[in-house]
């Protein structure tokens, strides 16, 4: 994995991970300090539930891991490996794909992932995207089958201008974020793919017929518009970014309900989305970033982060019994005095 961070109009590529770099923000408002803005923080959190980025990134309350961050971690790690160590095995594998011997090609593939003990279902998502690719190399040969981006991490440093009540305020932000992959493109541009282990969910709409969730579709498109924007705050060699897409491959229907709280037919299933970003699409999604980002800026300025509740969705905040929505004591203390008696 590389790293790469830019201050003062300046690259500076490291060969590790630095998490210390990636903390959680302390920003106080007129201090001197930075403000990180990552995807999670701006396009998960904040705009899930302002309170809940208070609770999260402010004050900083610790959650408990969970299968699905274990199962996430696992898959990444895998895919990242692959990409590390596939390279000597290239051309036997695309000669396999060409003469349709798929199963030897996979099970060549996977011999280069280091063995590991799973128990969240791993290895069927793991499996699935070395399918998937191997598809692409038959497709596409070996040139530019390759990632230019594996697992890079990417740190800008910059100042944004916003006024409030009548008065100009300059905040320090520090942009981070963690880009899965990205693949050169034949015309010379560069392709972002984002890859997750979550289940993509489609419901039977009134004609019968399987739709993808419009609110699970723009929301990928948000994130990828974020990585986008990082590249180009990073002035990155990458940053000419014209396509993006995501992969879910563990869509497992029988882990689903039946029917969905609305009462319509839901499955889910494997997942791989291409498209082009240069276009009303792209552009509306890099607006929804920009928007967002104003209203983070706005919320630390007014210092009102609130509550943004509806049954569903707190169903699964893990801040619930603090949130004044229901009826909590919006006291950040309270939850960790018992986060520490249940650990």
């Amino acid at each position: 994995m590389n790293i790469a961070i830019v201050m003062d109009g300046m690259v500076k590529l490291m060969s590790d991970r630095d998490w210390s770099a990636y903390a959680k923000s302390s920003y106080i408002l007129g201090e001197k300090e930075y403000l990180r803005i990552t995807k999670s923080s701006l396009t998960s959190d904040f705009d899930f539930c302002p309170k809940q980025y208070e609770y999260k990134r402010i004050h900083k309350l610790p959650e408990p891991s969970t299968d699905a961050m274990t199962k996430g971690t696992n898959v990444h790690d895998a895919i990242e490996k692959f990409y590390d160590n596939v390279t000597p095995i290239l051309p036997e594998l695309y000669r396999l794909m060409k003469n349709l011997r798929n199963d030897e090609a996979l099970k060549m593939a996977l011999s280069v992932i280091p063995e590991q003990e799973y128990h969240l279902g791993e290895e069927s998502a793991i499996q699935q995207r070395i399918v998937w690719d191997l598809e692409r190399l038959r497709v596409t040969g070996v040139a530019n089958y390759l990632p230019v981006i594996n697992e890079l991490e990417v740190h800008a440093f910059t100042e944004e201008e916003i006024e409030f009540n009548g008065e100009v305020h300059k905040i320090p932000i520090h942009f981070a974020g963690s880009i899965d992959r990205g693949f050169a493109t034949d015309e010379g541009t560069y392709a972002l793919m984002e890859l997750k282990t979550g289940k993509w969910v489609q419901t039977k709409d009134k004609n019968d017929e399987w739709q993808d969730s419009k609110f699970k579709v723009d929301s990928m498109r948000t994130e990828m518009a974020f990585y986008k924007k990082l590249l180009a705050y990073a002035n990155h060699p990458y940053q000419d970014v014209t396509h993006w897409g995501w992969v879910y491959p563990s869509g497992v229907p029988n882990e689903l309900e039946l029917l969905n709280k609305y009462g319509y037919e839901q499955r889910g299933i494997n997942k791989i989305v291409y498209e082009s970003c240069m276009n009303k699409v792209g552009d509306k999604h890099a607006k929804a970033v920009d928007k967002l980002k104003t209203a983070l800026l706005t919320a630390y300025l007014a210092n009102d982060f609130p509550t943004k509740a509806s049954a569903g969705k707190c169903a699964y905040c893990n801040f619930k019994s603090i949130c004044p929505s229901w009826e909590g004591s919006d006291n950040p203390q309270e939850y960790l005095d018992a986060y520490q008696e249940e650990e």
